[in-house]
């Protein structure tokens, strides 16, 4: 909540977008140096390179679907709900919550959304199950990740089909629960404890039904992409 609050205030009144819609080279250096080199809580030190990247990337998608910061041609601006939601905490939070799963509609969002098959469910439908499934108890992330991917490919044997030589589709939907869970470990709606992960106390009060529409909104179309040199 801290780097989209600190994402909104570098926005201020507005910056100027390239042609194709990423941020121009200097703003996003100086994007990655307020929001991708400071440590992460665990102390690991600071983050680097192509995770920075795929960091404020994230961020920056987040925050559009959130109504922090919004798209208009060449210029990437505030949202309408800015103001507002930069003076209510409780409010960032809950919609920052709920664009978590709404992230299968962005260009950095969940890779699994490409596994197209006749049938299958949504990433957010298999996000919305491992939530029910968080409520009844805590889960490792091998059976966070497990309870998505069955929820995906229940009517189907997707690795029989998927070519040789590319990254498992598994893997792949491992991967972004792995991410989802880490957002909604931001803010504070689950938490990491001895290798498993629960329901916070907010957490249990939230529910993931019905957030996700496919109505084309202010904070949809174009996002603003950072241009690595």
């Amino acid at each position: 909540m801290g780097q989209s609050l600190a994402l909104a205030g570098w926005v201020g009144g507005g910056r100027r977008l390239t042609t194709t819609g990423q941020l121009l080279r200097g703003d996003a250096r100086e994007l990655v140096e307020l929001l991708g080199t400071g440590g992460n809580e665990a102390g690991a030190g600071p983050l680097r390179g192509v995770q920075v990247q795929v960091q404020v990337q994230v961020l920056l998608a987040w925050a559009h679907l959130a109504g922090l910061v919004r798209t208009d041609g060449p210029w990437l601006g505030p949202g309408r709900d800015a103001a507002r939601l930069r003076e209510d905490p409780g409010a960032l939070r809950d919609v920052l919550f709920a664009a978590v799963p709404r992230l299968e509609d962005s260009r950095c969002g969940w890779q699994s959304v490409r596994l197209h098959l006749e049938g299958s469910a949504d990433f957010s439908t298999g996000l919305d199950v491992l939530w029910r499934r968080l409520g009844i108890g805590s889960l490792t992330e091998e059976e966070a990740a497990r309870t998505v991917w069955e929820e995906l490919t229940v009517h189907h044997h997707v690795e029989e089909r998927q070519p040789a030589g590319l990254t498992t589709w598994k893997v792949v939907v491992a991967r972004d629960v792995a991410r989802a869970l880490a957002l909604y470990e931001a803010v504070g709606a689950v938490r990491f404890e001895s290798g498993r992960i629960a329901l916070t106390g907010y957490g249990r009060g939230r529910t993931l039904s019905g957030v996700r529409d496919d109505v084309a909104g202010p904070h949809r179309p174009g996002e603003a992409l950072i241009h690595w040199p």
